[in-house]
């Protein structure tokens, strides 16, 4: 598409500023690694004595299971109340979360695994989706694209909130004593009250992404998908030019329900239409899970999941060891949310181009190299401890762009929030592993040991990756779940 249109240029647009501010505090998970190191300490010292940090990862962890299970209900809600109130919904179980954890951290390691953790991941889960899908309707030649940027501001989060964090709870500067915990009291009586100024920013954010998240209507939809006179029928042209058929798919369901445009010859698409009855090349959340698609898709957020948690909670954990500076730990994990948010649209302009197998192997093999060589990195200091860093979110965050665009490439965009649902319970299951495997491992392989397992899961996904179609479409997958198997 040469051009926008003008529904696209104002309310398309104004829909993507809307994902990004709602991303960008929903993105705020990636804060734990900078808050970790206070909310042990507060926690060791008045709550919970003994408790450490790779206790703590249960909070995320949580977090991503309650993300990854209820991320297919969001599709559903979202068929019964609509765009609007599905967000609104999640947003405030999220903020409610954040609010409680005022009262939780002081009473109790559990409730605040509740509060911050599993409240957050399910509000997160069911806010995330929609405005992607929404985005997608307004810009569907550029779907990479505009993923890219609304899960921009998820990765960009950490970088606005980790400086409000530690401006808030230390703003003097002060070192960790040489246990590797904070015992100043006056940071440690900050720590509840933290929750409530992030719960309070959040819940404005959010109220105004709302406002401005619009989905297109169906006459919109028409206007922004290109009219074509033919359809390639030709499985290798299939692939090529697959995203055209699918919106060939779209402009003809649009068009035959307006009556209008009737001297265009559409047969072929019509015939598709009738032989999948759901209106159009979209597959359902139960053919979705008879694919070979799905579950490498599923198996990609298994495996990355594990490098994931374990960076994004332990990070500054590692640096304390040997380097003594919180603001510069802080300044690291915020430009890592740079480096996160401008990955994203990386990637997402790359899968546009070069599509989801290139990308993803890149991607992994990547994190590979990066955690196998991230024990050694010591020598170099600050330097290289912050370029490592920056590396691995800007690897890692392609699966956030990546995988939903891949979704809706292979299984398309009608039933995209609850197939992009299902496709997250890969990391819903894999949260509890990398907790189980930090707690029971960590004390014993150190921090080599477990990078090392880390880069192993990394170097498994780029092999799995490497068995996923070129360019897959919902057509050439309708049409293989629809051979006998004995042709499979």
């Amino acid at each position: 598409m040469s051009s926008f249109s003008p529904a696209q240029k104002w309310d398309g647009t104004m829909a993507l500023i809307g994902g990004f501010s709602l991303h960008l505090t929903l993105g705020t998970l990636y804060c734990f690694g900078n808050l970790n190191t206070y909310m042990c300490s507060y926690l060791r010292r008045y709550v919970h004595p003994g408790i450490g940090y790779s206790d703590m990862i249960w909070i995320p962890a949580l977090a991503t299971v309650g993300q990854g299970t209820f991320m297919t209900f969001s599709g559903y809600l979202e068929e019964r109340i609509g765009v609007r109130f599905t967000i609104l919904t999640g947003a405030s179980i999220m903020t409610a979360g954040v609010y409680l954890t005022y009262f939780a951290i002081q009473f109790s390691v559990f409730l605040t695994v509740i509060t911050y953790g599993f409240m957050f991941g399910l509000g997160t889960a069911l806010s995330y989706a929609p405005p992607m899908g929404v985005a997608m309707r307004w810009f569907p030649r550029h779907k990479g694209l505009v993923n890219g940027v609304i899960v921009g501001g998820f990765g960009l989060g950490a970088f606005v909130f980790n400086q409000i964090q530690s401006s808030y709870l230390n703003p003097s500067n002060k070192a960790l004593d040489p246990d590797g915990y904070f015992s100043d009291e006056a940071i440690l009586n900050r720590v509840p009250s933290v929750f409530l100024l992030l719960g309070s920013i959040y819940g404005v954010v959010q109220l105004l992404a709302i406002f401005l998240i619009n989905s297109p209507n169906r006459t919109e939809e028409a206007s922004m998908v290109p009219l074509v006179v033919s359809a390639v029928d030709n499985d290798d042209d299939e692939c090529i030019f697959g995203e055209d058929e699918e919106l060939l798919q779209v402009t003809d369901e649009l068009n035959q329900s307006a009556q209008s445009m009737s001297s265009v010859n559409l047969s072929q698409t019509s015939n598709s239409s009738a032989n999948h009855s759901d209106g159009g090349d979209n597959l359902r959340p139960g053919q979705v899970l008879r694919t070979s698609e799905f579950w490498i898709l599923w198996a990609t957020f298994l495996c990355n999941t594990q490098a994931i948690s374990y960076i994004n909670t332990m990070y500054k954990a590692y640096g304390q060891s040997f380097i003594q500076d919180d603001h510069f730990l802080a300044f690291v994990g915020a430009f890592a949310a740079i480096f996160n948010a401008s990955g994203r649209i990386f990637w997402g302009h790359l899968s546009d181009n070069f599509g989801h197998r290139v990308c993803i192997m890149i991607s992994t093999m990547g994190l590979a190299i990066l955690f196998s060589t991230l024990y050694f990195i010591q020598i170099g200091g600050k330097a290289l401890f912050a370029t490592w860093i920056w590396a691995i979110f800007f690897a890692f965050c392609a699966n956030f762009v990546l995988l939903p665009t891949a979704t809706a490439q292979c299984f398309g965009t009608k039933y995209s929030s609850k197939n992009y649902g299902l496709v997250m319970t890969g990391q819903a299951v894999s949260a509890p592993l990398t907790a189980v495997l930090t707690q029971m491992l960590h004390p014993v392989l150190g921090w080599f040991g477990m990078f090392t397992i880390i880069a192993c899961f990394a170097l498994i996904c780029t092999l799995i990756n490497s068995r996923f179609p070129p360019y897959p479409t919902p057509r050439a997958i309708l049409r293989k779940l629809e051979m006998p198997t004995a042709q499979l």
